[in-house]
């Protein structure tokens, strides 16, 4: 019980931050993302693979970049 709720609210936390955006996440990373999560979790880790792997491709991005997330550009 404790767990779905955990996973339900970081997945209407994360998912509109990172999907309604306007992140530049390929649609590859989150089909990746999706399907390695139902193979893992089930029907909760269809959802929740496809947001874990976005923030990882999203976080990456930014590391390989030099800025963090939340710097703009001078």
């Amino acid at each position: 019980m404790v767990w779905c709720i955990f996973v339900g609210v970081i997945d209407n936390l994360l998912k509109p931050l990172l999907l309604g955006r306007g992140a530049a996440v390929p649609v590859a990373v989150v089909f990746l993302g999706a399907i390695g999560g139902f193979a893992a979790m089930g029907i909760i880790g269809l959802f929740v693979g496809a947001i874990v792997l976005s923030v990882g491709y999203t976080l990456f991005l930014a590391w390989i970049g030099g800025t963090a997330a939340d710097e703009t550009p001078a």
